[in-house]
């Protein structure tokens, strides 16, 4: 019985420490954007990743049944945070302008990244955004 009561103890904490980093990255988009929507449910399942989400996604947000952003289990610890980030400023993007600008979205991760002094990872999606840009014209006026 002890068993099974140190293992509830360590589930809910796990679980109380990954809301309390949720929340804090959930601000950081919120402070970027310099929005106030309010806060959505993040749902760990990957199997309604592979059946709601992109081909090949870690997650996605879906405005469905008052939106929801659905988080693969699988997902990479060093990619977790940046991935979340970028599905909350999806999430914000839709909730204040019912759009979503996928360009924006990756220059923001990238800055989150730079915030949190993870340069190389912040190169790498540097990188992955300019792939994104290229083939696009881009104008100035």
């Amino acid at each position: 019985m002890k068993n099974v009561n140190k293992c509830m103890l360590i589930a809910i904490f796990g679980l109380a420490v990954n809301v309390f980093a949720n929340n804090a990255i959930y601000s950081k988009a919120q402070s970027f954007l310099e929005s106030d929507a309010p806060e959505i449910a993040v749902i760990y399942d990957s199997s309604l990743v592979t059946k709601i989400c992109p081909k090949g996604s870690a997650g996605c947000f879906s405005s469905a049944n008052g939106g929801s952003i659905y988080l693969s289990t699988d997902i990479p610890a060093h990619h977790h945070d940046v991935v979340l980030f970028g599905l909350f400023t999806d999430y914000i993007q839709y909730e204040d302008y019912r759009v979503i600008d996928s360009n924006y979205t990756c220059d923001l991760k990238v800055k989150f990244l730079q915030d949190e002094g993870q340069k190389h990872l912040a190169n790498l999606y540097q990188g992955h955004c300019d792939t994104l840009y290229k083939g696009q014209i881009l104008v100035s006026l």
